[in-house]
């Protein structure tokens, strides 16, 4: 009994080292400039011109080079067979399921069509880039009719949309068209995060959620010059909308977040599921029922990525196979089962 609780005191300290390294860090520290580009900051003469594109904004049709294509569809078609993984009636008890890992990736070698995507993308969605503190930050700019045309904001409900992980700004693409329905003035602004999809990655550490909702906030004030916008923010997303919130109230009219934090002290989330709830009640811990004896078996990626990204990152990079293991897990293990992501949706987030 002793060595069990020893245990359970052990884990209950290690999520709560990692969620508090994940989530807080040293987000608090907001320099006020910073540049995330190495070479801005020793001046070195190759980033001269794109010191003067700061703030600039110009569009940025997606065409990926055909040789890229072809080489992701040799990997795919070059992958080995998935063996065994299934130890019990659950194909997903060990994280991915291989049988449908094995159907993912079929589809995607036989039948995905990324040039349709990016079509649609380029057609629908407005891809623009901009230079923010050092960095190509990538986003999609979806006008409403009214404006159209013009860069008057006048007639238009700007509305920062902030994606999380393992998602993209795809996850807003049906979104846009359901709140279109609604209201034909919304005027949408989508961002890749930095280091997600084509937004470049900070070249030097201290990145967080805080920092990237300054980055984000001079997009939606320096860059496209709004004075008022809505935030909507998921996963990552909703923790970079908090501070948005906090650091710009003159700018934010209102925040939507779908994953929202309570500032109860971090700890006691597992000390009480632990220490202070019956094996045989734990169910009754509304609303999550059995949400938090789950989320144990999940908890791994979140060790993993925030401690040794790079052990997973790097073969990632490379592998398409391991890409879609990693990633479509969580989709699976966080997602309605009952929703109908079309596997085509699935690997435009890959992609």
């Amino acid at each position: 009994m002793k060595s069990l609780n020893a245990f359970k005191i052990a884990l209950a300290a290690a999520i709560v080292a990692v969620l508090a390294k994940a989530f807080f860090g040293s987000q608090e520290m907001i320099e006020p400039i910073v540049y995330w580009n190495k070479c801005f900051l020793k001046d070195q003469g190759e980033c001269e011109a794109k010191k003067t594109q700061e703030f600039s904004v110009t569009p940025a049709p997606l065409s990926i080079p055909q040789e890229q294509l072809d080489d992701l569809k040799t990997r795919l078609s070059m992958r080995k067979p998935i063996n065994g993984g299934i130890l019990s009636d659950d194909p997903w008890e060990n994280g991915m399921n291989p049988l449908y890992l094995e159907e993912i990736l079929s589809y995607w070698e036989n039948s995905y069509d990324w040039r349709r995507e990016e079509g649609y993308i380029n057609d629908n969605l407005s891809p623009h880039k901009t230079v923010i503190d050092g960095l190509d930050i990538f986003y999609l700019h979806v006008k409403p009719p009214a404006v159209s045309s013009t860069t008057s904001h006048e007639k238009s409900i700007p509305m920062l949309l902030l994606h999380g992980w393992p998602g993209s700004v795809m996850e807003f693409r049906y979104f846009i068209q359901s709140m279109h329905k609604l209201n034909p003035n919304y005027e949408f602004i989508i961002p890749s995060l930095p280091g997600y999809g084509f937004s470049q990655a900070a070249q030097v550490s201290g990145m967080n959620p805080c920092q990237m909702a300054v980055v984000v906030q001079k997009l939606m004030t320096q860059s496209l010059h709004f004075d008022k916008f809505f935030v909507q923010g998921g996963d990552w997303g909703s923790i970079i909308a908090h501070y948005l919130a906090f650091i710009s109230p003159n700018e934010v009219l209102g925040t939507h977040i779908n994953m929202p934090q309570v500032r109860t002290p971090i700890w006691a989330i597992p000390y009480v599921y632990f220490f202070h709830w019956e094996d045989g009640k734990r169910s009754g811990l509304l609303p999550l029922g059995q949400f938090p004896g789950k989320m144990l078996n999940l908890w791994p990626y979140l060790f993993q990525q925030a401690t040794c990204p790079n052990s997973v990152g790097i073969g990632m990079q490379d592998s398409p196979v391991a890409t879609a293991a990693w990633i479509l897990d969580k989709f699976y293990s966080w997602t309605d089962p009952q929703s109908d992501i079309s596997k085509g949706d699935l690997i435009t987030n890959l992609m």
